[in-house]
């Protein structure tokens, strides 16, 4: 009989993180910032050009779930209830919209940015570490998750940043679990890049952000989690 330890596939979180934290660096660490303005000017990639690390995480739990073994837990992009998920994903994309084109552009690009990394954190990642329990689950992840942004310049990157990435796993992780979806933790993660990102948000970004909170809380009330939407056990999953 497995002991909780062994019953994690080690070998595979590894893959996960290896592709994660490889595929990522150029962009986490800047280094292709400057072929990215010169080549995609004009364009989100030009003014966020951390954009397409988010691939790397989802291509790493891709990998993992391709090559290893079934996971105890399989949480998907859309979850056990795909129409609300996606209702509240579009939540910030038609807020942000509301303040103009632009900024609805970039909410869009942030969903799917929040989504891509989220595949890999709340999703594989949650799944495989199931075994260990919520403590140890949500304090490997966040350690995994703030080597992966290769933030290590300053007092704060070492000290306040990872305080705010335990936070936010244990707040994306429950969204995770309460909708069986990544897509749900993907627009909160997205709602945070669109107010911090640029630095300090203007009014119009400001009020874009509470809307979204609003709308989230007034879904939350008006179409409530059914009984049995926390995830899917693999067993009983569907294909």
């Amino acid at each position: 009989m497995k002991t909780t330890l062994e019953s994690v596939p080690w070998r595979w979180v590894a893959l996960f993180f290896a592709v994660a934290l490889l595929g990522a660096a150029p962009f986490n660490l800047g280094l292709a910032a400057p072929w990215l303005r010169a080549n995609l000017a004009g364009t989100p990639f030009a003014v966020w050009t951390f954009l397409p690390a988010a691939a790397a995480p989802a291509l790493g739990a891709i990998a993992a779930r391709r090559l290893g073994p079934r996971t105890a837990r399989v949480t998907r992009v859309l979850g056990e209830d795909p129409a609300r998920n996606l209702l509240t994903a579009l939540v910030p994309v038609v807020c942000f919209a509301a303040t103009g084109g632009r900024a609805g552009v970039f909410a869009l690009v942030a969903v799917i940015y929040g989504t891509g990394e989220e595949v890999g954190w709340r999703g594989y990642l949650a799944d495989a570490l199931e075994p260990i329990g919520a403590p140890g689950r949500l304090l490997l992840t966040a350690a995994m998750w703030w080597l992966w942004h290769m933030r290590f310049a300053s007092r704060f990157d070492l000290v306040v940043f990872p305080l705010i990435v335990l936070a936010s796993s244990v707040v994306l992780g429950h969204a995770a679990r309460v909708t069986g979806s990544t897509l749900a933790p993907g627009a909160m993660h997205a709602l945070v890049t669109l107010l911090a990102a640029d630095g300090a948000p203007s009014r119009a970004l400001l009020a874009a952000g509470g809307a979204t909170v609003a709308v989230w809380v007034l879904l939350g009330i008006v179409w409530p989690q059914r009984p049995g939407e926390a995830g899917a056990p693999a067993a009983s999953a569907r294909a």
